[in-house]
């Protein structure tokens, strides 16, 4: 059985992780991944390389309603 530091550790947030909220519709093209994620390694510096990163893609499942009653979605809080 793990010490509780020894899970407090492990469940730290890696410095070097990149959370991605993506709509459904976008995670269940291939193609739509494949843009979004030359995307976000052009803004983390080079569109071809993932190195020293973990990125992490997750489904959007939050969700808020505007005034206007129009669905939006937002990020989820993923780690500190």
């Amino acid at each position: 059985m793990k010490s509780t530091t020894a899970m407090n550790a492990a469940s730290l947030r890696s410095p070097h992780a990149v959370t991605v909220s993506v709509p459904a519709s976008v995670a269940n093209d291939l193609g739509k991944m494949n843009e979004v994620t030359k995307s976000i390694l052009g803004r983390l510096g080079c569109e071809g390389c993932h190195s020293g990163f973990d990125i992490r893609y997750l489904i959007e499942r939050d969700f808020r309603v505007n005034p206007d009653l129009r669905i939006e979605g937002f990020s989820p809080h993923v780690g500190f």
